[in-house]
């Protein structure tokens, strides 16, 4: 009988999970691109998720108020 552990990710969560494969999947492809112009759109791409990762992160914490800042 195997043991069944059901997780349940908050809503936060699940869109840094969702967003960070995103992240991860699009940089895979901008690896192996070897168009100049696709490239660049992947990059775009990146820098969109990254921002919205990061900006997610300080308002999960910030709600959370765990008191904790961004280094600069």
């Amino acid at each position: 009988m195997e043991d069944v552990f059901q997780i349940i990710e908050t809503p936060e969560t699940s869109t840094m999970r969702i967003n960070t494969d995103a992240i991860n999947h699009i940089g895979a492809m901008f690896i192996k691109a070897d168009d100049k112009e696709m490239r660049h759109e992947l990059f775009k791409m990146i820098q969109k998720h990254s921002k919205f990762v990061l900006e997610t992160s300080e308002k999960v914490i910030l709600n959370r108020r765990l008191g904790i800042k961004a280094v600069k």
